[in-house]
């Protein structure tokens, strides 16, 4: 630290997709780990110590600040189906664009190659890099092993990182399992604002379309429910088009179910404040931003396989069915005919919020961690 002493911190995230976050007119898709970059970079830049920069992906936008006081800069797109050839192309230009950046602590996210490159450059230059994980297969060795260069390269970033955060206390042990890394738990963070009152008019899903999301069970609770209304949000990758065309051609033959393809960031809160229940399919998460806009609403979460450190079954805020379809499609028939119970989850749920993921305590934990690193 002797060193930097009179010069601002130069802080550089990477995360090509959370673009929307700043440019609210952008049609581009998003998920929660790019939301999650967005506002902890968000939280870093009322620091007068720092100077961040944002690496986004190429959308051909200039190095600018914007009201945030973060500098914008294009760099790569990160797509599932590449050429060798291209990923090594890609992988030298984000090398290059951070020599040409020299920033003091570099923080990214989500399993790629990119972790890899990201230690190399601070082992090279004797900076600072922070992973911070987003999903089960971030730390169960899955993405290791079935991703050949890329998830050797993956594993390298993960170990020779100068620390890892992680959004669970599961996710920490598994990353002291597999890969013998004392991760610290930073859980989500989120604006919470007064919740609004609206009326409740149907049942939700949000997300970006993956057949590890399983919106076709969705599909099943639309057709079990008939007397409810559903609203499905399931935005797509190029990757998945065909995928999602046969989704929501199956969607569009269910009379009470209506298909959106994509929301922008800045309304879609308004969808789980009128929702009556939000419902998450997903074979295995890290922690759902989703479940977040749920309890900013007031929407009482169901979930069949993804309950994070057991908080909707200790804070009684919706429904985990452990993995058991038949038990969703009970417990949520149950819980629809009964309102007082649906008042008390909601509740409960916004509480869970307030106490846990508040960007105000969150935040301040956040900016405590970068001090300790730097």
């Amino acid at each position: 630290m002797e060193e930097k002493v009179g010069k601002k911190i130069k802080v550089c995230f990477f995360s090509p997709a959370s673009y929307p976050f700043f440019d609210t007119d952008s049609k581009a898709a998003y998920g929660g780990a790019e939301l999650q970059m967005f506002l902890l970079a968000k939280v870093l830049s009322l620091n007068s110590d720092s100077e961040i920069c944002f690496l986004i992906g190429n959308y051909k936008v200039k190095d600018v600040k914007n009201k945030y006081n973060i500098k914008l800069i294009s760099s790569i797109n990160l797509k599932q189906k590449e050429s060798i050839f291209l990923k090594i192309f890609k992988s030298l230009k984000y090398f290059f664009c951070l020599t040409r950046l020299t920033p003091d602590l570099l923080i990214s996210t989500n399993a790629n190659a990119v972790a890899g490159i990201s230690a190399f450059y601070c082992k090279v230059f004797k900076k600072k890099f922070i992973y911070r994980t987003s999903s089960l297969i971030d730390v169960n060795q899955e993405y290791t092993k079935n991703n050949g260069l890329s998830g050797k390269l993956y594993q390298y970033g993960l170990r020779k990182a100068t620390k890892v955060i992680t959004q669970n206390k599961e996710h920490q042990f598994l990353l002291k399992k597999n890969y013998n890394i004392d991760a610290v738990v930073l859980k989500n963070i989120f604006e919470v604002k007064e919740p609004e009152n609206t009326n409740k008019e149907f049942i939700l899903w949000v997300s970006r379309y993956h057949k590890l999301k399983r919106p076709d069970l969705f599909l099943k609770l639309a057709e079990h429910f008939t007397e409810k209304n559903f609203v499905m949000i399931c935005p797509y990758n190029d990757s998945n088009k065909v995928d999602w065309q046969k989704l929501k051609e199956e969607a569009n033959k269910i009379s009470n179910l209506k298909f959106i393809e994509k929301i922008p960031f800045r309304e879609i809160q308004e969808y789980f404040n009128k929702a009556k229940l939000f419902i998450n399919t997903s074979d295995f998460e890290g922690f759902p931003n989703t479940f977040l806009q749920a309890a900013q609403g007031k929407t009482p979460v169901v979930s069949l396989n993804v309950n994070p450190d057991n908080f909707i079954t200790e804070y009684n805020c919706g429904i985990f069915a452990e993995g058991n379809l038949e038990k969703l499609l009970s417990e949520t028939e149950k819980l629809l005919q009964n309102k007082a119970d649906l008042k008390i989850k909601g509740d409960n749920l916004f509480r869970y919020l307030q106490e846990n993921h508040d960007i105000k305590i969150v935040g301040k934990q956040f900016k405590q961690f970068i001090e300790s690193v730097l």
